[in-house]
């Protein structure tokens, strides 16, 4: 397990400078998110509320429902923001949140499917110019998996599968920006000559893919070998760990967990049930974990293989609770819900699931739902 017996002040004294690459206790339920919500709606960074997430976008998959936006978290240290995912609606929830783009300090991504990074590059495309004076101040870091290298074998039966940029199959984080930018010269190069940028485009965000060369992982085989987390990024104020979490064919998935000194936070990522997770959540004051709710699609005669896919890229809800129990987490959130329209799935049944096996407090994710840490404990659990 991590070592976790150093103080967590004392460990975040002092800055490491990564390389850039492109320059009231919650339960569950309506009445708890009810009152979730009413301790930071719209009460965003800047303000003396102590260590939060806000839960900008709970749904999982790309499934475009109303009651849900896509997969994106913000963690709120002081006056400063740091955002775990960015998918559908990720931008207007991050505002409607009452955040500010100029505080916001680093950007981390699980992974490149689509649910979570819908809206990664509109940060930059939407944060450079803004009439009210708000806007990224360069340069925002953002970490996230470089190329997979190879596509593995088709999994499940054979089927027609188009192959798109076949000159690169599998991109990373540096591609994607690199590709976005070069769609969008012309948005960048026309505003350019109306108002002042506050630097070229592709300064604005400091891109780093992380290195798992160490790890011994492969896009074949071992997508996420037994392994310890390992830090990525560090400042003053939080220090970011990742590690290796499988997820069906995707390589590579991460998971990420957050020191701070208020506490400690496990992202889990997308991920099937897995050791990495457990130790990536070890006596974490806060696991946000994925759940799936395999018994409503079993129900249902899902497409062929459908079944298998869920429970080898993501975790059923009562397995959840089994994570949080063996690690020590001292409270789970549950997120990237699917099936991801509330009616399906009350409430009531995601907290009924999650407690089989775990006895701490549960929260049911719902979008600018909020769970505090540190000195405002006392008010939210």
């Amino acid at each position: 397990m991590c070592d976790l017996g150093a103080s967590r002040r004392a460990m975040l004294g002092s800055a490491v400078v990564l390389g850039a690459g492109l320059t009231a206790p919650v339960v569950g339920g309506a009445t708890a998110r009810a009152a979730t919500r009413s301790e930071g709606k719209g009460k965003g960074a800047g303000d003396a509320e102590g260590t939060r997430l806000i839960l900008l976008g709970t749904a999982g998959g790309p499934v475009p429902v109303a009651e849900r936006f896509g997969m994106s978290t913000v963690l709120v240290v002081g006056d400063r923001n740091y955002l775990f995912d960015a998918g559908r609606g990720s931008v207007s929830q991050y505002v409607r949140a009452g955040l500010t783009l100029k505080s916001l300090r680093g950007i981390f991504v699980t992974h490149h499917h689509a649910d979570h990074t819908a809206d990664l590059f509109q940060y930059l495309l939407l944060g450079l110019i803004s009439p009210d004076g708000d806007q990224l101040v360069p340069s925002v870091p953002v970490y996230g998996p470089g190329r997979a290298g190879e596509l593995p074998p088709q999994w499940g039966k054979p089927r027609p599968a188009p192959l798109v940029n076949p000159a690169n199959p599998t991109p990373g984080l540096k591609d994607l920006f690199a590709d976005a930018l070069n769609g969008w010269a012309y948005q960048f190069n026309e505003l350019g000559r109306e108002a002042t940028m506050p630097a070229h485009p592709d300064r604005i965000m400091a891109l780093h893919e992380i290195d798992v060369a160490h790890t011994g992982a492969d896009p074949l085989k071992t997508r996420a070998p037994r392994m310890r987390p390992f830090t990525v990024f560090e400042d003053d104020r939080i220090r970011v760990s990742a590690t290796l979490v499988p997820h069906g064919l995707v390589f590579p998935a991460f998971g990420y967990r957050v020191e701070t000194p208020d506490g400690v936070i496990a992202f889990s990522g997308d991920t099937a049930y897995d050791e990495n997770v457990v130790e990536l959540a070890h006596d974490a004051d806060v696991l946000v974990h994925e759940a799936v709710s395999v018994d409503y699609y079993a129900d249902r005669d899902p497409a062929d293989g459908f079944i298998e896919h869920l429970k080898t890229a993501h975790t059923d809800v009562v397995n959840t609770g089994d994570v949080a129990r063996r690690a020590g987490a001292r409270k789970l959130v549950l997120s990237h819900l699917g099936p991801a329209r509330p009616g399906m799935v009350p409430d009531r049944v995601w907290h009924e699931g999650a407690t089989r096996r775990y006895a701490g407090p549960v929260v049911v994710g719902n979008d600018l739902d909020v769970v505090r840490l540190g000195r405002a404990r006392g008010a939210a659990g």
